[in-house]
């Protein structure tokens, strides 16, 4: 799969990042982390999962900018934040959401899995097997999941709470 950045525009045909390799090297630069022993293929690869991470974690408020081609859900049209004076539309890629993308990544080449994979039955809450006669009881806890998200406070804390409308089917801002 090639590499391709979302510009501010929304009309990057097939993108699958928020963030250029550079950017990733710039953050964690100054942040005083070490990524040399990173080679460009593996920093591609976390951008494009922690971009559909992005895009998959939460249910934004406005619409993709260039409607249903719009491959990624940022830019976005419709989408404000307010301060103690002002009202201001958020315009191109967020700096929060590249910030939360480079968070990601950065949680991918440190072998976390963001998504867990999905499980129809939800959860198992217990689970019992017996050899002789071969037994086996699987107890599910809730209706089923879409794959969990895994929580990861900084990365999550970067994307203002007015961007979003739902987390993981809870309603959160409209």
């Amino acid at each position: 799969m090639a590499f391709i950045i979302q510009d501010d525009t929304g009309t990057i045909a097939d993108a699958n990042s928020y963030v250029a390799v550079q950017e990733f090297k710039d953050y964690w630069t100054d942040r005083n982390t070490d990524y040399t022993a990173l080679t460009d293929a593996v920093i591609q690869s976390a951008l494009i999962q922690s971009t559909s991470y992005i895009d998959a974690r939460y249910t934004y408020v406005g619409y993709k900018l260039t409607g249903y081609s719009q491959t990624t859900e940022f830019p976005r049209g419709d989408l404000w934040v307010c301060d103690a004076t002002s009202t201001i539309e958020v315009e191109g890629v967020p700096r929060e959401v590249k910030q939360a993308c480079n968070e990601y990544a950065q949680r991918v080449v440190s072998g976390d899995e963001l998504q867990a994979d999905e499980n129809p039955e939800g959860s198992i809450k217990r689970k019992k097997e017996k050899i002789g006669s071969l037994e086996e009881e699987i107890e599910y806890s809730g209706s089923g999941s879409s794959g969990a998200f895994n929580n990861y406070p900084t990365a999550d804390s970067k994307i203002p709470s007015e961007f979003i409308l739902k987390t993981q089917n809870t309603l959160v801002r409209y």
